[in-house]
């Protein structure tokens, strides 16, 4: 078969082909001569299926605390503003000390001048016991004085006093001779003036010490008068007099002395207060986190109590989603929950499940930890989420690879350059804008991901790698 018998053969069976055919294939047909169509392909695999609820909710820092100061007063420094971030145990805000710094200085006079009245009291103290020592000593000599007027002279003692009478007696008499004799001889020339007077004065002297013995020899044989027995009783009383005196102001001193301890106890408690109202005036960031939210500025005057700022931890972040009361049987702690925020998705995990029903809506809140170490996701972020049910896998494809037009749903396969038209049977799965197919496709074959609403069956295709089945 010669070249022109062979083209005149292939251009009949065309024309055959082309009249046997309706306008659509026809179009197809032709469309086959063209250039190919491009588009974007994807091998099918298999991924594990969810339940897609739909649900969203708000992000929140894991650990949200509301700062305040315990006092009130102006705000001398909050230059933090929302967004930063700050470490466990750094001062955030401050107010103006002033006024606790003077409270603390007086706190700490008022501990010297306990401790001063300490010491006072402490020398009253000695002070006393020396004075009772003094008054248990005047009582002994008091009391000896008057049992010694009482019990009179001792024999011993009137002896004594006799002896001396005597030898005053035996002096006098020979003073008494000696100036007579003096005398003599001085009226005769025989002694002078001078030997004369002496002579006399030692016999006056003689005569007084004479009497003198006498006296207290009759002292001693008469005893105590009336009035030495008054006067050594009144000394006695007045020596008990003088120990009770001692032991009342013993009795003062002491009990100054507790008022005094008492006194420095209070003081060191004011001090302490002082102290911790002055440490108060310093807002300290209680974990590392984030300022969420400001609520003064730098001279404003604030209440104890009021907010100052919000401070979270990011490092981990939860979101209650709003589940239907009529599906939360199938929620459970620790399970798998799968949320997306715009193009990114996380894995989240249920750590708690709320006891009750809103009235008004009929839905319950659970609670999703979310890991967030790079702090790139943040409070206030909406995010959508959806819970894994269970640990099979299926076959998952965009929803743009699909064309529902007819009685059944289809998709075009890549096989070797060409759309291949394939009808499909979808499961209920819709997660992530994927639509599970149950039947139709196998795992690792290439189908057409977009660009297929353009196709028909049997045209030529030049694939574009990219995007997931």
């Amino acid at each position: 078969m010669n070249k022109l018998r062979l083209l005149t053969v292939l251009s009949l069976s065309l024309s055959i082909a082309v009249a046997g055919c309706s306008s659509a294939e026809k179009d197809a047909a032709l469309d086959s001569a063209a250039q190919p169509t491009v588009v974007r392909t994807a091998v099918v695999k298999s991924s594990p299926l969810h339940t897609a609820y739909n649900l969203s909710g708000t992000l929140q820092a894991y650990e949200e605390n509301t700062l305040a100061f315990q006092n009130g007063g102006t705000v001398a420094s909050a230059y933090l503003t929302v967004g930063t971030a700050v470490q466990k145990g750094a001062v955030i805000a401050r107010l103006d000390d002033a006024d606790y710094k003077l409270q603390v200085a007086q706190a700490t006079a008022s501990i010297l001048e306990a401790q001063a009245g300490i010491d006072n009291a402490q020398a009253n103290l000695q002070a006393a016991a020396s004075a009772i020592q003094s008054a248990d000593a005047g009582i002994t000599g008091a009391r000896a004085n008057v049992n010694k007027v009482n019990k009179g002279a001792r024999a011993q003692e009137k002896q004594q006093a006799q002896a001396t009478v005597d030898k005053a007696q035996s002096a006098y008499n020979k003073a008494k001779t000696d100036s007579e004799r003096t005398q003599k001889l001085f009226e005769a020339g025989a002694a002078t003036a001078s030997d004369n007077e002496n002579a006399r004065l030692n016999a006056t002297a003689a005569l007084k010490d004479l009497e003198q013995a006498k006296e207290s020899l009759s002292l001693l044989l008469e005893g105590a008068t009336a009035e030495d027995h008054q006067s050594a009783q009144a000394s006695f009383q007045d020596a008990l007099a003088g120990k009770s005196k001692a032991l009342a102001a013993n009795e003062q001193a002491a009990a100054a002395k507790k008022q005094a301890h008492a006194n420095y106890e209070k003081a060191l408690v004011a001090k302490g207060q002082a102290e911790l109202a002055l440490s108060r005036t310093r807002l300290i960031a209680p974990v590392n986190g984030v300022i969420l939210g400001k609520s003064v500025n730098t001279g404003d005057l604030v209440a104890s109590g009021q907010t100052v700022y919000r401070i979270g931890s990011i490092d981990r972040l939860k979101v209650l989603l709003p589940v239907p009361d009529s599906e939360i049987k199938d929620w459970k702690k620790g399970q798998s929950v799968n949320v997306m925020l715009y193009e990114e998705s996380r894995q989240g995990t249920v750590s708690n499940i709320y006891p009750s029903t809103s009235t008004n809506t009929g839905i319950v809140n659970v609670e999703i930890v979310i890991n967030n170490p790079q702090q790139d996701w943040l409070p206030g972020q909406v995010i959508k989420a959806a819970r894994q049910v269970t640990d099979k896998n299926g076959i998952l494809v965009p929803a743009e690879a699909v064309i529902n037009t007819g009685s059944e749903p289809f998709i075009f396969k890549d096989i070797k350059g060409k759309a291949v038209k394939t009808a499909v049977k979808l499961g209920d799965q819709v997660i992530e804008n994927q639509l599970q197919v149950v039947s139709g496709l196998r795992e690792g074959e290439r189908i057409v991901i977009k660009g297929a609403e353009n196709l028909f069956d049997g045209n030529p295709i030049k694939a574009e790698e990219g995007g997931r089945p």
